[in-house]
């Protein structure tokens, strides 16, 4: 508590001008005994003298009390003017101990920040180490291509929230079911955080996704800081228009892709989403299935089942009892392909034309909520051939294995013998599992066609199904 050193004399008037709660000490200044020492390491507000004898009281503390201590001398006959002066040291004392209380507060604000950011910030590597097992990647999103399109004119952009942290993103893939370089250079990608700063992206090793048509827009260095929401944008600034591919619907309109311009479709964008440490190589965002041939391909264009003839079964397990089939489903605009518990099954679309096929894939999903897990493959031979030899399985690109009910992949192959005309389309599926077949409903729902210099296509072709061949026979 503060104190004043009050002078005997004006015991009574200072004790009816200075508030009951404050420390006083009383002094008499006749008393030439009296020693003040005990006042060294008190809290001195002001001395209060006697009208005429402040020097005298200060001169009496010099010792024992800062020189700059106030001395406020009260006149009996007019303590107006001395009650004022100690109401002002009073107010400047109360002013003075609330910056001190708003500064005490505002450090220990900026510590409780500062401590929340590591500990957050501690929380996300932690997880991140804990969920990997080693300090390299996270693949935070990953939305599947459903065959839906968005398609953007010049000047148009489309945004999304992406319900994830910003912290430590490192590239985005995106799906373009037509367009192949380097038309994509005239999209320009950003995130934008919640703090509103704004990161570009730029392509990524494109000759990666001319086939496949997954594309990544990577960072220079990963987001720094501490977790917060983000925000994607692509802006088409090129030619003509420009399809994108959509994922699934979502009830919540903010995950919803949202155009500038016109009314917004109810899925998300199809993307992937990397996080990771600086310095970490990131996997492929799609695989190369051509060798290197890639750069020959020269357009590629999107088509749904609904489009193409429609399927036929080609081949079953000798020994299946259980339910095999294929159809066209209209409201779903997809083939169904059931397979067998004793294998897998085939149906075949026969008459496409795809002359100058580099390679071909597909959009699959397992319908049903309660089927078991599937695999898928495709395939494609030139019109007639599987008929006359029967050897279907060797036309068949690599197997998606082990995909959940509800999930959404994509199936790939290239062409084994060169496609100079129309050609037959395979579709494979079989169960991961040995349980029943009941509700294993296997649908391709779309499929994109890359086409590209048909001479060096065909030859390269035409060399693996040779060397292919060969090794057959050895």
């Amino acid at each position: 508590m503060i104190t004043f050193v009050v002078d005997e004399r004006v015991r009574g008037l200072a004790h009816d001008l200075l508030p009951r709660d404050v420390d006083v000490e009383f002094i008499d200044l006749a008393d030439d005994a009296v020693r003040f020492d005990h006042l060294m390491h008190r809290p001195l507000l002001a001395a209060v003298a006697l009208a005429g004898h402040g020097k005298a009281l200060r001169a009496a503390l010099a010792a024992c009390v800062p020189a700059r201590l106030a001395v406020v001398e009260l006149d009996p006959e007019q303590p107006k003017a001395g009650g004022t002066e100690l109401v002002r040291l009073l107010m400047a004392e109360v002013a003075a101990s609330c910056r001190q209380i708003g500064e005490a507060r505002a450090v220990a604000a900026q510590m409780r920040l500062e401590s929340m950011d590591l500990a957050t910030r501690l929380r996300e590597i932690e997880a991140l180490l804990h969920g990997l097992g080693s300090p390299q990647f996270s693949k935070a999103l990953s939305w599947q291509p459903g065959g839906s399109l968005l398609t953007l004119t010049p000047g148009q952009s489309v945004g999304q929230v992406l319900p994830m942290s910003a912290v430590s993103l490192t590239a985005i893939d995106l799906w373009f079911p037509q367009v192949v370089m380097p038309v994509v250079d005239d999209l320009a990608v950003t995130i934008e955080d919640a703090a509103g700063q704004v990161y570009p992206l730029q392509p990524v090793n494109p000759d990666m996704g001319l086939e496949t048509g997954w594309l990544r827009f990577g960072l220079a260095e990963p987001i720094p800081g501490v977790g917060r929401d983000c925000r994607v944008t692509l802006t088409w600034s090129g030619e003509g228009s420009i399809s994108l591919g959509l994922s699934q619907a979502v009830p919540d309109p903010r995950f919803r892709a949202t155009p500038s311009a016109g009314r917004g479709p109810d899925e998300t964008l199809a993307l992937c989403a990397w996080q990771s440490l600086g310095g970490i190589r990131l996997p492929a965002c799609a695989p190369a299935f051509s060798s290197g041939r890639a750069v020959s391909i020269l357009k590629a264009e999107f088509i749904r089942a609904s489009a193409l003839p429609r399927p036929q079964l080609l081949a079953m397990p000798v020994l299946a009892t259980d339910h095999v089939s294929t159809a066209f489903w209209e409201k779903e605009d997809a083939i169904l392909v059931h397979p067998s518990r004793s294998g897998p099954a085939c149906a075949i679309i026969r008459g496409v034309d795809l002359a100058g096929l580099s390679h071909l894939s597909a959009l699959v999903n397992v319908g049903h909520a309660r089927a078991p897990s599937l695999n898928f493959a495709l395939g494609v031979a030139p019109q007639g051939a599987v008929d006359e030899d029967g050897h279907w399985q060797r036309r068949l690109g690599p197997w998606l294995t082990g995909m959940p009910a509800q999930s959404w992949g994509q199936a790939h192959c290239l062409p084994v013998e060169p496609i100079t005309g129309k050609a037959d389309i395979l579709l494979a599926t079989s169960l991961a599992t040995d349980v029943p077949n009941d509700l294993s409903w296997g649908l391709f729902r779309g499929f994109r066609f890359s086409h590209g210099n048909g001479a060096a296509s065909c030859a390269a072709a035409r060399d693996e199904a040779a060397a292919e061949d060969r090794a057959v026979q050895a």
